[in-house]
């Protein structure tokens, strides 16, 4: 009928954008989802009722464009990725792309940078401070007072009292590894929510 065949050609557009929009996942990772979609959409028009076109029209409607619907797929599949692998990169990756699509990613991918940026401050410091020990350490600063400055012997130290000594070594150290578990453990909690609430249409 031609209804019918119209339906399916509808079908096989979306499915075949859908699977351009899924191009970074494995051959077989992305033609299962296909087929998932494909199924989806087979149940859903064999109980709505309605004539094939209708029916096709709102199912498709309720999934969304193609290529939105492929990158849910796609950030599903790095969150589970950056889950199992425990790869710092991964996750880092995978906040970046969560930044691009809501604010609470961004604020995620913020928090993380910040922690990220301030483990590598304290390692650099603990790790340069023997090289050049009048340049690295935590100063407590005379102008502006009760203000302080960590720093990591890459220009001439302010005006003020280096506090820690050689002390700034292991506190380095111990400082810099601390925050980076910590936060990477943020990361992968952060991700674990996000896999927890996405929500992919068809499922």
């Amino acid at each position: 009928m031609p209804d019918t065949d119209a339906a399916l050609r509808r079908i096989e557009e979306y499915l075949k954008e859908l699977r351009g929009g899924l191009g970074a996942l494995s051959g077989s990772e992305a033609h299962d989802i296909v087929e998932e979609i494909r199924s989806h959409i087979r149940d859903s028009v064999e109980r709505e009722g309605a004539p094939a076109s209708e029916a096709v029209t709102a199912i498709l409607e309720r999934l969304g464009p193609p290529l939105e619907l492929a990158s849910m797929y796609r950030m599903e599949n790095l969150v589970e990725r950056a889950q199992r692998t425990r790869s710092p990169w991964l996750a880092l990756r995978t906040m970046i792309r969560w930044a691009g699509l809501s604010f609470s990613g961004a604020w995620v991918l913020l928090v993380s940078l910040v922690g990220y940026t301030l483990a590598g401050s304290f390692l650099i410091a603990a790790l340069v401070k023997p090289f050049i020990p009048q340049r690295v350490g935590l100063w407590r600063l005379a102008d502006p007072e009760n203000s302080w400055s960590l720093h990591l012997g890459f220009r001439a130290p302010p005006q003020g009292t280096e506090v820690l000594g050689w002390w700034m070594v292991p506190l380095g150290l111990l400082a810099g590894l601390g925050l980076l578990v910590l936060t990477f453990r943020f990361g992968l909690h952060s991700l674990q929510r996000l896999r927890r609430t996405l929500t992919i249409p068809g499922r």
